[in-house]
């Protein structure tokens, strides 16, 4: 048998028929998190097999290098601990992500992750610190341990700790981070076809066999297609994209930067951005131009790793016929928020629970496409916010209809704009059902973009304003000790995998 050979997809059927013969196509990050997770979770109920490209795709630098802090737990979900993401790759820890000179109104802040806030006066923790005029970012220990580049591991059973209320995610070098999932697929037992794609075979909007470039053709019973923005599989399927924007993207790198900081650093506007990512023995530089800003520098430089032009926008159909297109096969948000990673693992766990029981799909891909519309929607909503500045530029008594009034129609800005009016309007944080991003996030966001509402929670009127006043002084003053106690991001990255390697 040809070495880039697979048995027959109807061999594994007949060994056991109740087995589900899924391939995956695709050299990303996408495709390895997809097959270790699936191997990871359904190894007794399905055959997997990866067809591997030779290169990977360069649309993983879409991912912008940064994680939602929920990574721990997808990585748990493919049998690796942060011990072996640090020891076999140059990944480092963030509290999220700091806006430096953000949109032409130069909105600076912290986008902290953060665990629920918790309010003892019957009213949100945000409408209590509207009311004291409080900067939020004073509460959030990891938005300070950021800003002075400090970090340490959240402690554990340790409630009275600030740092108890923090969370925190990962920075990743796309190719670093794809060699080391690569690595992984190899110790398991993932059959793995080393091999370029020639022609996927289509009938009746299902793919009947993939040809491959030497020649063979390669059946199963769902396609799973993780080849990047390219969507080979998609696109042989005919399935239309909606597209918002493009943007050329470029990743620079340099090697002698040491410094680390326990976020990335972006700044500009969403029309030309770039985001700044700290390694463990080095920085990258994400730069993003959107193509109709002719005034923009895009020349490549000698430091630059990849580039692309990318568009903007998501397929109608996530899943069709036998074949499921999943993270930026599906959909392409712009990474100057984490959505594009959180989108990945919202894809992954959905395919989990839909995973199909027979030939017959229709149900699981009609729900699958629904959830996913939502997620897209939704994770744009939280971008778009980011780039909306109408609140900072209209007047402070401007009313609902006039702040409503858009020159996009969209439903998801429509849906925005709801969210946005009722915010401003008296504080209400307004939330639809699969949001990527929770109430802790967008709180987050209104405080940095400086968007704070007309009128409070009428309940805010019955709360003792001198127990809150001495409960808030205490919080802040707490954070504000500890901080500066804390280890610096490069010593302390240092030192846990000097006790890594101690343990190993």
């Amino acid at each position: 048998m040809n070495k880039n050979e697979v048995p027959e997809a109807n061999a594994a059927s007949t060994s056991n028929p109740k087995n589900l013969d899924i391939v995956i196509y695709g050299h990303s990050i996408a495709a390895f998190v997809s097959a270790l997770t699936i191997h990871n979770t359904l190894a007794d109920q399905v055959s997997l097999s990866l067809i591997l490209p030779s290169d990977q795709a360069h649309s993983d630098i879409l991912y912008g290098g940064t994680s939602s802090p929920d990574a721990y737990n997808l990585h748990l979900a493919m049998d690796i601990s942060e011990a072996e993401l640090f020891q076999q790759t140059n990944s480092s820890f963030s509290f999220g992500t700091h806006y430096q000179n953000w949109t032409d109104e130069r909105f600076d802040w912290v986008q902290a992750f953060s665990l629920p806030f918790t309010s003892k006066y019957g009213v949100g923790f945000h409408q209590v610190l509207l009311k004291h005029k409080q900067n939020l970012q004073a509460y959030l220990v990891g938005a300070e341990s950021a800003l002075h580049e400090k970090f340490a591991h959240p402690p554990q059973n340790q409630p009275a700790s600030p740092l108890s209320r923090a969370e925190y995610g990962y920075n990743f070098d796309y190719q670093n981070y794809a060699l080391f999932l690569l690595n992984k697929i190899k110790q398991r037992k993932i059959r793995l076809i080393q091999s370029e794609l020639s022609e996927a075979k289509v009938a009746d909007e299902h793919i009947t066999s993939l040809r491959l470039n030497d020649g063979s053709y390669i059946e199963a019973d769902l396609f799973i297609d993780c080849s990047g923005t390219d969507a080979k599989l998609m696109s042989a399927l005919g399935v239309k994209k909606r597209v918002h924007s493009q943007i050329n993207f470029s990743l620079l790198t340099n090697e002698n930067d040491t410094q680390m900081k326990p976020c990335n650093i972006v700044s500009g506007h969403a029309d030309s951005w770039q985001s700044t990512l700290y390694l463990q023995n080095s920085s990258q530089i994400l730069q993003a131009v959107n193509v109709k800003d002719t005034s923009a520098d895009n020349k490549i430089s000698a430091n630059t790793i990849a580039s692309i032009s990318a568009d903007i926008g998501e397929k109608e159909q996530a899943w069709v016929g036998n074949c499921v297109a999943i993270s930026l096969s599906a959909a392409v948000l712009e990474p100057f928020s984490n959505a594009p990673f959180r989108l990945l693992k919202l894809d992954v766990e959905r395919l989990l629970v839909l995973i199909p029981l027979s030939n017959n799909m229709r149900l699981e891909q009609k729900e699958y496409n629904r959830r996913y519309r939502l997620d897209v929607q939704h994770g744009r909503l939280f971008n778009l916010a980011l780039a909306d500045t109408r609140h900072f530029l209209q007047h402070e008594h401007a009313t609902k209809n006039q702040f409503l009034a858009s020159d996009d129609a969209s439903d998801t800005q429509a849906l925005l704009d709801r969210k946005l009016a009722q915010y401003l309007h008296r504080g209400l944080m307004v939330s639809y059902d699969y949001e990527p991003f929770n109430t802790e996030d967008w709180v987050i966001l209104h405080f940095g973009m400086q968007r704070f509402p007309r009128r409070l929670d009428s309940l805010c009127d019955n709360i003792d304003n001198s127990d809150v006043k001495q409960h808030l002084l205490q919080s802040k003053n707490a954070i504000a000790a500890m901080v500066p106690k804390m280890p610096s991001c490069s010593l302390y990255t240092q030192k846990f995998l000097n006790y890594l390697k101690r343990q190993s």
